[in-house]
């Protein structure tokens, strides 16, 4: 102030002193925008874990599939291997004998851990006729709803619904 006012009657001004932090409105609309923004990101990455995981079911039928091909070019058939559904009651451990066992246990157990499907139809080692096939099929649904079939021919797809007939592995591996 000049001497001029300070003889006027001005006195010198009290200044305030504010903080410089943020409001509780300010806090909450930042807390409100970084929940909604990780909410967007784990929705994602639940989409991202469940293709992950239909990934390593088709990767591990198609090492069942090496397997069953090194079982018939041992023995001729695939006898040992062949072993019906796998379900919640008849887990891996139960489901395969002979020397390949082993290896198609472990392969059933990645099998059976990566799927949230139903427990009693999670996977098929099938036979196209009685007693000792000379054929196979796995199918297994995924965790995206659709079933994933392979077959001795060759055949491999995935498909919307299951059927007897459908979708191609059963009746025609």
């Amino acid at each position: 102030m000049n001497k001029d006012n300070y003889k006027k009657g001005f006195t010198h001004q009290k200044i305030r002193n504010f903080s410089s932090g943020f409001t509780l409105i300010e806090l909450l609309v930042v807390i409100a925008i970084i929940s909604l923004l990780s909410s967007v990101v784990l929705s994602s990455l639940n989409s991202a874990r469940i293709k992950a995981k239909d990934t390593t079911i088709k990767a591990s039928l198609n090492q069942m599939a090496t397997l069953m091909t090194l079982n018939f070019t041992d023995y001729g058939d695939y006898c040992a291997l062949q072993a019906g559904w796998v379900s919640a009651t008849t887990v891996c451990e139960g489901a395969f004998s002979g020397s390949y066992a082993t290896n198609a246990r472990g392969i059933c157990k990645v099998i059976y851990n990566n799927t949230n499907a139903d427990p009693n139809y999670r996977l098929y080692t099938g036979q196209t006729q009685i007693g000792c096939a000379t054929t196979w099929s796995f199918m297994v649904q995924l965790n995206n709803g659709n079933w994933y079939c392979i077959g001795s021919s060759g055949a491999k797809g995935e498909y919307p619904l299951y059927y007897y007939n459908r979708p191609g592995c059963w009746d025609t591996p």
